[in-house]
């Protein structure tokens, strides 16, 4: 099971498209970090077979502005876990602009999974993410890019793409990929208006993607993009098994700074949901809400029943569908546009990497 910590509602940064609330300095308590590892655990070891990893997150805001609590609370699990004889996994997201080298080689030491939010080249990052006073972050974000690559398990990137900017993404990963090997992870705004017009540049620029993918295997240096090799492995397994899919409560649980508990990080935001709110760390689950929410989780569009890319598509991303539509359990025309496009052209490249037999593609996926 993975608990995440929203330890602040505040950030270093403005970006364009956040969908993480208001910026205040509203910080979680240390007891309230304490309290919702010791729920949290509990609820993981009567869920969960003896041995099963409890896994730690920190989420923002920006949560490195809470350094000292995110090393606390990490102290706390560690030995809450040991004494419980658990493994514990690790996880922090952060814009990347308060990273130095002792932060990172704390977290290396614990082996954290780190994404690191850096929406491709400078131009197109530093029209998104900026500071308050308007100052691009794209240097601050990508200044330790080099002891980055060397973590172990290695660092995802997260890349934003959004309607107003969608026609440069294409650009602006061909220049961040050419500065990091590290995989990068292409997330449409689903909050934003993708009008008729968005959607084509969308599409054209997933299919430029596929073009640049495809020349960088043949160069022996793979850009390593998220939705390609997700799909690909689609494609080997026969679809995505039951632990890649979300399981709100069961797998995943978020703390905002209050105590509130939500269903994911990503719907955290004001901490003002109460469609989405499952109770609190000091009062527990509240059953009506666990209830309506075991009844959300899923999809419940009828044109996807009978889909043939439903094994292999993101139908069922519980945040993904709610800021889209406002509904869990419903999809948005950019997702199953973004699935059929990924599922498409990443059966397209990898039908004739494997044709050419490149030695690249068969060290990945061992084809």
């Amino acid at each position: 099971m993975g608990l995440t910590l929203c330890v602040t509602h505040d950030c270093n940064l403005r970006c364009t498209y956040c969908y993480a609330g208001e910026k205040r300095h509203v910080a979680m308590s240390r007891e309230t970090a304490f309290r919702a590892i010791d729920f949290a655990q509990g609820h993981h070891l009567a869920t969960h077979p003896h041995g099963t990893p409890f896994v730690l997150g920190f989420f923002g805001g920006e949560p490195l502005l809470e350094w000292d609590l995110v090393q606390a609370a990490d102290d706390y699990a560690a030995e809450s876990c040991r004494k419980a004889g658990i493994p514990l996994g690790r996880t922090l997201t952060t814009n990347g602009t308060l990273l130095d080298p002792e932060r990172i080689a704390w977290m290396g030491e614990r082996r954290y999974r780190l994404g690191v939010s850096i929406d491709g080249g400078q131009s197109l990052h530093d029209r998104q993410r900026q500071f308050p006073d308007g100052r691009g972050s794209f240097t601050a974000a990508t200044r330790h890019l080099a002891l980055l690559e060397a973590l172990r398990p290695a660092p995802e990137l997260f890349c934003t793409v959004d309607p107003a900017t969608v026609r440069l993404v294409p650009d602006a990963i061909g220049d961040l990929a050419s500065r990091t090997s590290l995989r990068i992870a292409l997330n449409p705004n689903y909050e934003a208006r993708w009008d008729e017009a968005a959607a084509a540049a969308f599409e054209e620029a997933w299919r430029a993607l596929a073009d640049l993918v495809l020349a960088s295997y043949r160069m022996g240096r793979p850009i390593r993009l998220t939705w390609f090799e997700g799909k690909v492995q689609t494609l080997l397994l026969g679809g995505y098994r039951d632990c890649d899919r979300c399981a709100p409560v069961r797998r995943e649980l978020a703390c905002a700074p209050s105590g509130n508990l939500y269903p994911c990080a990503a719907l955290v935001g004001d901490d003002d949901r109460q469609d989405l709110l499952l109770g609190n760390i000091r009062d527990g689950f509240d059953p009506n809400a666990l209830a309506r929410m075991a009844s959300r989780v899923g999809n419940r569009n009828e044109a996807c029943r009978n889909c043939p890319a439903a094994p292999r598509c993101m139908n069922w991303c519980f945040c993904n569908n709610w800021h889209a539509t406002g509904s869990p359990d419903l999809v948005s025309p950019l997702l199953c546009l973004h699935e059929r496009l990924s599922i498409n052209l990443a059966d397209q490249i990898a039908e004739i990497l494997i044709a050419e037999r490149n030695a690249a593609f068969a060290s990945i996926f061992g084809r």
